[in-house]
């Protein structure tokens, strides 16, 4: 069936694959160097998808005559995200190994003494490696969810025991990459919702920070001329929205975003729809039936979001909205400072693809509608108690008030000075 053609539920299959050329060229440069690269990006913007086309030959045979050999790699994808303890981690990653040296008994021997390990050590691995380099061989491993073994630092904070089991495993694993003779036959990529500079423990004074061993690639929503080659070109067949003539293809630009996820929903829907009504397709039709099917995603987007980058999102709407959100109003006072002060928080933002600056207006905004409609509910769903109450909306921002407190706002405008003054 038609439909069938969309896969928003699962990895775009390898052979589907579109787009990202810049990111492969510059993780391709890292592999050939055995080098390691630490992909970054929002839910549903294409991380698993990528991991996977790396893994499958069809990316190895772009490469093929700049000596990147598929057949000296051993690849090992890895989803982080059932990996509950440093030994477990290496048990899967090893039982997967073992099955990518299929044809070679004595690697596989050696891989199953490591196994039956009660402990598995740095050590183990590197005797591991020298194996696989003795076959003029290396091991690339793709590890998915990263951010779920490393862990936020929060994680660190309130997690006593945490700390030292992680920061050995996750010292020792970068050992391995970057300060072993083995390093030369390993090669990582990860991916991981947020820098890694910004997750895990916090780095000690004088340590060396991840970016001084990883390759960062920012996985950013697609531009305009890939969203017109890949998915409004009839000519490829693979994922082509076919929208009606009634529905302007702009109209479903602005509520996807160029999310490769929300692209693929915005397909499926379409025939789905075309397929199940008999009535024309206009585009409150299609909203409502795109938004039940994407309201998840648009919710884990945000929730992967750090409060700040959360508060900022909602000072947007509330700036672009003068200061009125669904009949409540809200204060705004100073607001171009905020911003000011947060520009590498709203840089971050935009490389995640959630905004964008006007150049004309000077105001931020959203690149998903339906990401802005998110938003205005999360204020509309926020009550006060006591109309007559003074209630923070942003701790460090500002603060928010009903129209009849308004009366009250050169008294909160006072306060908000004082905020900012300790922000």
């Amino acid at each position: 069936m038609q439909s069938a053609k969309f896969c928003p539920t699962e990895p775009v299959p390898s052979e589907k694959f579109v787009g990202r050329t810049s990111e492969l060229y510059t993780i391709f440069d890292q592999i050939h160097d055995r080098g390691h690269v630490a992909i970054s990006g929002s839910f549903g913007i294409g991380k698993t998808s990528l991991l996977k086309y790396i893994k499958s030959p069809n990316y190895w045979e772009e490469w093929e005559e700049k000596e990147l050999n598929f057949s000296k790699a051993l690849i090992v994808y890895h989803n982080c995200e059932i990996s509950l303890t440093p030994q477990s981690f290496w048990q899967e990653v090893l039982k997967e190994l073992k099955n990518e040296a299929q044809g070679d008994e004595d690697l596989q021997s050696k891989i199953d003494d490591v196994l039956k390990l009660e402990t598995i050590e740095v050590r183990d691995i590197r005797q591991i490696l020298r194996e696989i380099g003795k076959r003029d061989k290396f091991l690339l491993l793709l590890l998915d969810d990263y951010h779920r073994i490393v862990g936020t630092q929060e994680d660190y904070t309130n997690n006593l025991k945490k700390p030292k089991e992680m920061q050995t495993f996750l010292s020792g694993l970068r050992d391995i990459a970057v300060h072993s003779t083995e390093g030369k036959y390993f090669s990582t990529v990860v991916a991981a919702f947020q820098k890694l500079d910004e997750l895990g423990p916090e780095i000690p004074r004088g340590g060396s920070p991840w970016y001084n061993h990883y390759i960062y690639v920012d996985l950013k929503p697609f531009t305009q001329d890939d969203i017109d080659n890949y998915f409004f070109n009839p000519a490829n067949e693979n994922f082509f929205i076919s929208i009606p003539d009634s529905i302007q293809k702009e109209k479903v630009l602005e509520m996807t975003g160029g999310y490769p996820i929300l692209l693929q929903h915005a397909g499926r829907t379409f025939s789905k729809l075309k397929r199940d009504s008999e009535l024309d397709i206009d585009v409150d039709i299609f909203k409502a039936e795109f938004k039940e099917q994407t309201e998840k995603i648009l919710k884990d987007i945000w929730r992967d979001l750090t409060a700040d980058e959360q508060n900022l999102l909602l000072l947007i709407v509330i700036d672009n909205s003068e200061g009125e959100v669904s009949g409540k109003r809200y204060s705004a006072d100073n607001k171009d400072k905020v911003f000011e002060r947060n520009r590498y928080k709203l840089k971050i933002l935009q490389q995640k693809g959630l905004i964008y600056k006007n150049p004309d207006q000077e105001k931020y905004n959203f690149s998903s509608s339906l990401m802005q409609d998110l938003i205005v509910q999360k204020l509309f769903d926020e009550k006060i108690s006591d109309p007559r109450e003074e209630k923070i909306l942003f701790e460090k921002f500002g603060i928010k008030f009903t129209e009849k407190q308004a009366k009250i706002v050169k008294k909160m405008h006072r306060f908000l000075c004082k905020l900012e003054k300790i922000f």
